[in-house]
């Protein structure tokens, strides 16, 4: 579980709402039923115009898989793998048979498999990883320029919302009283605004920035698989294998990763 994605979600929405009900005396004025089918029927129109309803299933499970489930391997469990199976592998030429399908990485789980299958040249098994590598690493943006799309639908139909407010405002100015109505009618105008803006930089944008990121550390992940692959292959020796790979990270990284070990 993805505690932090979730934890925010929460706090973007109690930042909202305290922030607007603590600004005001009538908290009834930030409801509005029109302002509502505006802003959320119009990003959900232009989102299925825009994309299929297939692709809109397709990234609602990617939010549960990567934003809500936090579904991505943690860079000391891949080389923690890669090291075990580096040293097993120089002392036992069955051991990747033997331990393949307690893998807990998918990519490396899937190099190993193609490994030990035997059929290719080692050159062709990693032209195969490297191009699956770039191909995930493609759907993934996809996916996170998905949201960036969306992200521009709700201040636009939040504008829209709050002409079609101002118009109806302007179209009663001559009427008896008129004067009195300004204020609760522009109030009313701009919530479909603030709808949208809320929508947008709470929801959406975060959601694009979590997938982005998640993105870059899956292909880092392969990466380190591909590299690893390679050596266990030529049955390196471990240390030189975990320094290899560690080389993908920051020295902070590398520092926390190295805690952890001695924790253990």
């Amino acid at each position: 579980m993805n505690f932090s994605s979730i934890i925010g979600l929460v706090l973007a929405v109690v930042v909202f709402l305290g922030a607007a009900l603590t600004s005001t005396k009538n908290w009834k004025v930030f409801i509005d039923y029109h302002a509502a089918l505006i802003v959320i029927g119009g990003t959900l129109s232009a989102a299925l115009l825009s994309f299929s309803a297939k692709n809109m299933i397709a990234l609602m499970k990617v939010f549960i898989s990567r934003v809500l489930k936090g579904a991505i391997s943690q860079y000391d469990e891949v080389i923690n793998e890669i090291v075990d199976l580096a040293k097993g592998y120089r002392e036992n030429s069955n051991y990747l048979a033997e331990r393949v399908d307690s893998l807990k990485t998918p990519f490396l789980r899937e190099a190993i498999q193609l490994q030990i299958e035997g059929g290719m040249s080692p050159k062709d098994i990693d032209f195969i990883l490297a191009k699956r590598a770039q191909t995930h690493f493609k759907r993934y943006g996809e996916d996170s320029n998905m949201f960036a799309t969306l992200a521009k639908f709700p201040p636009a139909f939040g504008l829209l919302g709050a002409v079609i407010g101002i118009i109806s405002l302007l179209q009663g100015l001559g009427g008896k009283d008129a004067i009195k109505t300004v204020g609760p009618s522009m109030a009313v105008a701009l919530v479909a605004t603030l709808y949208g803006i809320a929508i947008a930089n709470f929801i959406f944008v975060p959601l694009g920035e979590n997938l982005a990121k998640y993105n870059r550390t899956d292909q880092n992940i392969r990466k380190m698989v591909l590299d690893g692959l390679q050596m266990i292959r030529e049955k390196k020796h471990p240390i030189l294998v975990e320094e290899n790979i560690k080389s993908y990270l920051l020295p902070s990284e590398r520092e926390a990763i190295s805690k952890i070990h001695e924790a253990a």
